[in-house]
């Protein structure tokens, strides 16, 4: 399965932190209110003490799809998306990048798009802002060493049992359009 840009996948968007540095340290600021259609429900961090952690790649079916914004504010973070919506452009496209503490980028991930992550260095912190709660009933992940063709960084040096058993790409692809009916 070919990878495409990240920019290629429709409605993902990469924006800049807002940065303000001075003798004190960095202050950042984003504005998720400027990507998201749903309200804010919730905001979650990820801390991973080891290189090459993976965590996802997971998606949530309707009524708990979620919108996201995901940065990374320590450390280095290779991202894996999927595009699961079956009426998107780019359904089934799969698009890989990097988001880290030094790049102040951030992402904008619209419903029905499947989300991972590798980090590349120790004590990496990823933050992310969500429009719904958690559903274990509705929470999913895509086998990340299935047959989607990704060359991972790093060799794996911790993944849940969850992520593990993952689902594959088509099934998680029928998992989310049946939960749009």
């Amino acid at each position: 399965m070919p990878l495409v840009s990240v920019h290629e996948i429709e409605g993902v968007q990469i924006s800049q932190i807002e940065v303000h540095d001075d003798s004190r340290g960095k202050f950042l600021k984003s504005f998720p209110g400027n990507f998201l259609e749903h309200e804010l429900n919730s905001v979650a961090v990820s801390i991973n003490p080891l290189r090459g952690t993976v965590r996802g790649i997971h998606f949530q079916v309707e009524p708990y799809s979620e919108e996201k914004i995901v940065q990374c504010l320590q450390g280095s973070t290779f991202e894996v998306i999927i595009d699961l919506r079956p009426t998107s452009k780019t359904f089934s496209k799969i698009a890989t990048f990097e988001l880290s503490a030094e790049n102040h980028s951030q992402v904008y991930l619209p419903k029905g798009i499947a989300h991972g992550f590798q980090t590349l260095a120790s004590d990496t912190i990823v933050h992310y802002c969500l429009t719904s709660s958690f559903s274990p009933e509705n929470s999913y992940s895509i086998d990340p060493l299935g047959a989607l063709a990704i060359e991972w960084p790093l060799p794996f040096k911790s993944m849940s049992e969850k992520d593990a058993n993952g689902v594959t790409l088509t099934d998680a692809a029928q998992k989310y359009s049946d939960s749009l009916n």
